[in-house]
């Protein structure tokens, strides 16, 4: 987008405004607040240009202008300046990490509540993608006849566990071997590099495999059948009423049932996620079509970051 001085002049200090009050901002206040020496009416016309071409909107006749998403976006892209962390700032998330309980649950939990508390925003904070997480260990403990729980360590000290149905007559020698075998041939590769192992060991070369590997791996398989649930971390949702436009209790209700609709909300993360780039942060404004519907921020000025690692 091609854009005169003086209109990112103008179109900054409106975003700024309207971040500030979530109201329409008045050409009078663009004036003011501009570093343009322009009269109110001069505004006005400068505001009117930008409207036309699709940047401003404007709610009612007699109101003021809010910018769109584009603008958003060209904001974000070119207007704006981040401030980095001081190094002070730094030392304290570390320590405050480094202070947390060393199971990953606790330390996202953590990293949720730092976040928020620095952005004073809703954080979301979503566990890793299984299928490329690596497994550590397997371990089989008897539960009772025909019931064995299958512990999985996983790589960053994720720990899974399920409920498997066994041969009665499986004994804890039996899963002490099965675990033993599955330890030295699966472990350090990822969930989906095993499940792939075990199909085409399964149905390919099941003649060839002894009595104990073909029963270790089918245990194996039926662990690891079912996708493996990634949790959210939902932290900061008492920010939302220290917000400018916290009195509009309707978008504020759209707002909490979309925080309730977990699988909406993974959705919504999973798309933001994929724009990004490793390492990166990834800006996402403005609506996030999901087929028929949208789901679109209820504050326009909403906008999602998200952090790979």
């Amino acid at each position: 987008m091609q854009l005169s001085q003086r209109e990112q002049d103008v179109l900054g200090t409106i975003v700024r405004n309207y971040i500030e009050t979530a109201a329409p901002v008045a050409s009078r206040l663009v004036a003011k607040r501009s570093e343009l020496d322009l009269s109110p009416a001069s505004m006005r016309t400068v505001m009117a240009e930008l409207t036309d071409k699709g940047l401003l909107e404007q709610p009612h006749t007699s109101a003021g202008r809010v910018p769109t998403a584009t603008v958003f976006r060209y904001y974000v892209d070119t207007l704006m300046s981040p401030t980095p962390l001081t190094a002070r700032q730094k030392r304290r998330l570390a320590d405050r990490l480094n202070e947390s309980e060393p199971e990953l649950d606790e330390l996202l939990r953590t990293a949720g509540r730092l976040l928020s508390d620095a952005s004073r925003q809703i954080s979301m904070v979503l566990t890793p993608s299984y299928a490329q997480v690596r497994i550590r260990q397997v371990e089989f403990v008897p539960v009772k006849a025909g019931l064995v729980l299958t512990i999985l360590v996983l790589e960053g000290g994720i720990i899974q566990q399920r409920l498997v149905k066994m041969e009665d007559d499986t004994t804890a020698d039996d899963l002490m071997m099965y675990a033993n075998y599955l330890n030295t041939h699966l472990v350090n590769r990822t969930l989906a590099e095993v499940r792939a192992r075990l199909l085409d060991e399964l149905k390919g070369a099941s003649h060839a495999l002894s009595s104990l590997c073909l029963r270790a791996l089918a245990m194996a398989d039926e662990a690891l059948s079912a996708d493996i649930r990634q949790e959210l971390y939902v932290d900061g949702t008492s920010h939302v009423f220290r917000r400018p436009d916290h009195g509009d209790l309707r978008a504020l209700g759209d707002l909490f049932e979309i925080l309730d609709e977990r699988t909406r909300l993974l959705d919504i993360l999973d798309r933001v996620m994929v724009t990004g780039q490793t390492g990166q942060a990834s800006i996402a404004i403005g609506e996030l079509a999901s087929g028929s519907e949208a789901c679109a921020p209820a504050h326009p000025a909403d906008v999602s970051l998200v952090c790979s690692p």
